[in-house]
């Protein structure tokens, strides 16, 4: 059975064993005010302590002081995650002595992405401890000396890492990171090799225009954390890579720098780990109609080969249920541009008839739909409705240039592609024109209200977890920071003014005629419920349409209190979607 090895005052984060298996390394919250033998348990507190230490916690002032000081699903923070070393247990019936634990790190900064060195000497961590960290989200490479605490940064701070992972010899460590987006924008995820003593990056991916890392949403939750592998000879690298609405495995020649695409399949590949002897790869794949299961992937040279399932997880499940196969489809939408888009057709679909359409729009905007399965688009075919989503200007997966294309032009090129693919749904013969409705979450739901302010074809609409005001996103979100440089430029600016004003939806309320239902979560801190909040009120107050609002209790942007409130932003979705549209029964096999 499991044992308990620390008694830590907030808890920990990561934890790693280090390769000679004689230490754990781990990260743990910790407060300013945190004495180390009290943090580490060493000391404990009575209940009278533990009582008196929360009743301050709760009501102390608290004076800010810097741009980052609350982030989506944490709140307000003062306790970074910092590093601690401690011997491993001898023996499986001794304890670990709290007096052993060590501290390695402190300051006000964060790290995380723990990794031992090969020699289980130095302890790998991300982590910016550069004065302006609050403009950015660049992340540096430290190595921390286990012993002394000593820490030496091997990145040069112009990267933002995502992960790592050390060569065999540790000699090297390769990097997956893109470019600080304050230098030229929104970049590419690359792999990137360096030095272990420091120095300067050798870009190995040159040849991939794409994110080498997993850029797609996955319907059905994330399988696993994803980390590049080495060969074990140190000569080849193997990892994934973000297009067309797909995550592929590859290979990575690093003297060459030559990669090569494993896999050309429709799916999507989360995490992947390097049998023995190379012998293959183990992968966690989703299809289109599939959630995640367990594959390998022979690796034979010069032979084209195919993964093999290893897992049935969802077999049973799955047969109880009668889904509908997702159509890829191709148009030309802005600057003759291809876009990526997928229809489904609803259960007992006839050829020749029209359905009611709903529209989903992805988040981000450097975000992207793919082919693994989407439970809710599954939930909308089953009740009669077409679903169509697709990829715009500034998706993942289609180039770099695509990808910045969006930055200062929310609202421009995507826009007319979201609407050209709709047209194609009603071209194809399958879409009803007069049974339009739209959806969307996060950036989704940005685009859900500006689209209800510059066309009247949608008879219903449900902005998630939305933007209305450009102006005072950038003072309320946890990343206001950021929107300055999607906008290129500050809403203050004399010349950006204007921009920040016409793609607003909120300017375009008085347009608006489309039946609309705001969903928000109320602890969200990324689009703040007061964006939600803006345009409910003045569409309320105009009193020209039906409006409503519904606030989501403990949920955050990136989750929910209980995974049913996921399922109720779906029922209501479904719900008030069907008071502005007709589902005809007659129409359906």
């Amino acid at each position: 059975e499991a044992r308990k090895l620390t008694d830590m005052l907030h808890g920990v984060n990561e934890a790693a064993w280090s390769p000679d298996g004689q230490w754990i390394a781990f990260t743990a919250p910790t407060g300013p005010t945190d004495d180390d033998a009290v943090l580490t348990g060493q000391k404990k507190l009575n209940s009278d302590e533990k009582k008196q230490r929360e009743d301050e916690e709760r009501t102390r002032l608290r004076t800010i002081s810097r741009i980052s000081y609350r982030l989506d699903g944490r709140g307000l923070f003062d306790r970074y995650n910092q590093l601690l070393v401690m011997p491993a247990p001898p023996d499986e019936e001794r304890g670990i002595d709290s007096a052993s634990i060590r501290r390695l790190t402190a300051g006000e900064y964060g790290h995380a992405f723990l990794r031992w060195t090969p020699d289980s000497q130095e302890i790998g961590l991300l982590c910016n401890r550069d004065e302006n960290r609050d403009f950015s989200f660049v992340q540096d490479l430290w190595a921390i000396e286990r012993e002394t605490g000593a820490a030496r940064r091997i990145s040069n701070n112009t990267m933002e890492i995502a992960s790592y992972a050390w060569s065999p010899d540790g000699r090297q460590v390769l990097l997956a990171g893109s470019r600080d987006m304050r230098i030229e924008g929104s970049s590419n995820i690359g792999l990137y090799l360096l030095a272990r003593d420091g120095g300067p990056e050798q870009l190995l991916t040159g040849d991939v225009d794409n994110h080498a890392e997993p850029g797609i949403s996955a319907g059905f939750g994330l399988p696993g954390p994803y980390q590049p592998q080495w060969s074990a000879d140190g000569q080849r690298v193997y990892f994934l890579v973000s297009e067309r609405g797909c995550i592929h495995p590859y290979r990575l020649d690093i003297a060459r720098k030559e990669t090569t695409r494993l896999l050309s399949d429709d799916s999507v590949t989360y995490c992947l780990a390097l049998l023995p002897d190379e012998q293959g790869l183990l992968l966690t794949r989703a299809l289109p109609l599939h959630p995640w299961e367990l594959y390998q992937l022979p690796l034979n040279a010069g032979e084209a080969a195919e993964a093999t399932r290893l897992t049935h997880l969802h077999d049973q499940q799955l047969a109880e249920f009668t889904l509908s196969e997702p159509e890829r489809i191709y148009y030309q939408g802005s600057n003759s541009d291809e876009i990526d888009g997928w229809l489904i057709r609803p259960v007992g679909a006839r050829e020749g008839t029209r359905y009611p359409l709903a529209l989903f729009i992805h988040g981000g905007p450097q975000g992207a739909y793919g082919v693994s399965m989407y439970p809710q688009f599954q939930l909308f075919a089953a009740l009669g409705f077409a679903v169509f989503y697709c990829n715009p200007h500034g998706s993942t997966g289609s180039g770099q240039a695509f990808m910045r294309q969006v930055e200062g032009d929310w609202g421009g090129w995507d826009f007319q592609d979201i609407m050209r693919g709709v047209d194609e749904c009603i071209a194809r013969g399958v879409a009803d024109p007069e049974r339009l409705v739209v959806t969307g979450y996060s950036y989704g739901g940005y685009m859900s209200m500006f689209t209800i302010g510059h066309t009247t074809r949608f008879k219903a609409a449900v902005p998630m977890a939305g933007v209305s005001n450009l102006t005072s996103f950038v003072g309320t979100s946890d990343l206001g920071f950021w929107q300055t440089y999607q906008a290129k430029g500050k809403p203050w600016d004399p010349e950006r003014a204007d921009y920040y004003r016409e793609r607003s939806p909120l300017t375009a309320a008085a347009q608006v005629t489309t039946p609309t239902l705001f969903v928000h979560p109320e602890n969200d801190l990324r689009c703040p419920i007061e964006q939600s909040e803006q345009l409910y009120m003045t569409l309320k107050m105009m009193g020209n349409v039906p409006v409503e609002f519904v606030r989501i209790p403990g949920s955050w942007h990136g989750g929910t209190a209980k995974p049913s409130q996921w399922r109720a932003y779906w029922e209501k979705t479904v719900e008030w979607f069907r008071k502005y549209v007709e589902i005809r029964p007659a129409e359906y096999e």
